[in-house]
């Protein structure tokens, strides 16, 4: 009976291990070491999209954004306001597509200037005008810009690998000498993957099983208990 009862615990075990956690889990360790997984350099293509509506430049009155033409009565505009992660690479000069809720031909659109200041709600607003002369939109139509961003390389690691303490960034690298604690700049999120913008290097092999745990392991040294 004690034989039966250790196969059905093992078949149980197995059975649970069918499950997608534990196929990352398996991932991670054959890409680094036990519980770690290994930082690997990729191409991230930006893609930005926003919903925005056309508008006529003369709302910008005597003062146009920086970079955009003057205004006039026949211009017209977008302001579209971008959020997350990927606002880090909205830049003048970006082209994209318009595309109107109504269906039609998409508008080829340039982003003439970015605003410096960050939306109350956190977006980031850049200025837009039309590639082209004649574009064909008509002010108040409503639709959704996209802008293709450069094609850069950066440096990824499974998300659950970072860990966020007074306001920083850190991953846990492991080393010979133990784990080290290292600050990192998150970029771009993809799946279940982080773009980092700096802090590791290709082949850094980085903690990825219970990282915040190891990373507070020792904070209860820190406080004193109460009396």
């Amino acid at each position: 009976m004690k034989f039966r009862t250790k196969n059905l615990v093992r078949a149980g075990f197995l059975a649970v291990c069918l499950f997608p956690a534990c196929f990352a889990a398996a991932a991670d360790t054959a890409k680094g070491g036990e519980g770690t997984a290994t930082a690997v350099r990729k191409t991230l293509v930006t893609r930005l999209d926003a919903y925005a509506q056309v508008e006529p430049t003369l709302s910008w009155k005597l003062l146009p954004p920086e970079g955009c033409p003057a205004p006039s009565r026949g211009l017209l505009w977008i302001k579209a306001s971008y959020y997350g992660a990927d606002i880090s690479a909205l830049r003048s000069g970006m082209t994209g597509l318009f595309y109107p809720d109504g269906g039609g031909k998409p508008v080829a659109v340039r982003v003439c200037s970015v605003f410096d200041l960050l939306d109350k709600d956190g977006g980031r607003s850049a200025a837009l005008v039309a590639a082209e002369p004649s574009p064909g939109w008509f002010s108040g139509e409503l639709g959704t810009v996209a802008l293709d961003g450069p094609a850069r390389k950066l440096v990824a690691v499974p998300t659950r690998a970072l860990i966020l303490d007074k306001g920083r960034w850190w991953v846990l690298v492991r080393t010979p000498g133990g784990d080290v604690p290292k600050a990192v700049v998150p970029g771009p999120a993809r799946g279940w993957e982080t773009y980092l913008e700096s802090g590791l290097e290709p082949g850094d092999e980085v903690v990825v099983d219970d990282a915040y745990l190891e990373f507070h392991r020792d904070i209860a040294g820190s406080y004193q208990p109460p009396d």
